[in-house]
């Protein structure tokens, strides 16, 4: 993936666009990474493989909180508390 400033994002649109296209850019603000663009279809194959992997994660947890003795009710009363 490559890397621009913003500043460079902003002064050449059409290359960062391009770069985008053929391998997504992560956009630079100083030392923090600011945005990742991707064109859609990018977007898309990442969000069908968080959305498949979700239930896999999910039964992981189900069966270690299982395994550690926490109930149903347990559960429960943990998401109803505030963070």
């Amino acid at each position: 993936m490559r890397s621009m400033t913003v500043k460079e994002a902003r002064d050449s649109f059409d290359r960062m666009l391009e770069a985008a296209r053929r391998e997504g850019v992560v956009l630079r603000d100083g030392r923090i990474d600011a945005a990742v663009v991707v064109f859609p279809e990018e977007y898309a194959r990442l969000r069908q493989g968080r959305a498949e992997r979700l239930p896999k994660a999910m039964d992981k947890i189900a069966a270690e909180a299982t395994t550690s003795g926490l109930t149903e009710e347990e559960l429960v009363e943990l998401l109803k508390q505030p963070d």
